[in-house]
């Protein structure tokens, strides 16, 4: 079972039934392979990943955010992120993991929410991003970037709402007690 597979099952319990697309971590833009970043941390991976996500939503129009609680189901509340296994055959101690982390796109106005596929592919366009859209589970439809600093963002569109992921490269496994601590709201700037 791919990672990308976890993720979906994982998320798929949820209202929302959000594809996250977030292996294959050791992929650049341009689908050149790389080695993990032996200099890269848990946290500055996180960071990162908080980071992009946080200047996506800024291009959007006021009141979006993003949230790890859904507004559909109460009962559904997505993790603080994650670490998964680069490659799925190594699961030693020692192999290169990335960092994960998906959010619930929400809006006090939920009625633009529809609307902002179209603002997101066209900032990551302004910035040079290259992306992908494609149908996945159910019916989302999902447009992922992977950007050259090998990070990645997938951003999700469903009938009921909307999802944003984002995964980094590859790095050293953190120790056990290293754990993902990913804001519960992200607002915009």
């Amino acid at each position: 079972m791919t990672n990308a597979t976890r993720r979906r099952k994982a998320f798929g319990s949820s209202s929302i039934a959000v594809a996250v697309l977030l292996s294959a971590c050791t992929t650049t833009e341009n689908g050149k392979v790389t080695e993990a970043d032996m200099n890269l941390t848990r946290p500055q991976a996180q960071a990162k990943v908080i980071e992009y996500l946080t200047e996506t939503i800024a291009a959007l129009p006021p009141g979006a955010y993003l949230t790890r609680y859904s507004e559909l189901n109460k009962k559904v509340t997505l993790s603080p992120g994650g670490t998964v296994p680069c490659n799925d055959s190594n699961l030693s101690k020692d192999t290169s993991v990335d960092y994960g982390v998906t959010y619930f796109l929400e809006s006090s106005d939920a009625a633009s929410i529809p609307g902002f596929g179209d603002t997101i592919r066209n900032l990551w366009t302004e910035r040079g991003w290259k992306f992908r859209t494609y149908d996945s589970a159910g019916d989302t439809t999902s447009t992922e970037t992977i950007l050259p600093d090998g990070y990645r963002m997938v951003f999700d569109e469903h009938p009921r709402g909307a999802g944003l992921s984002g995964s980094s490269p590859c790095f050293p496994r953190p120790e056990a007690s290293d754990h993902p601590n990913a804001p519960v709201q992200i607002d915009q700037p």
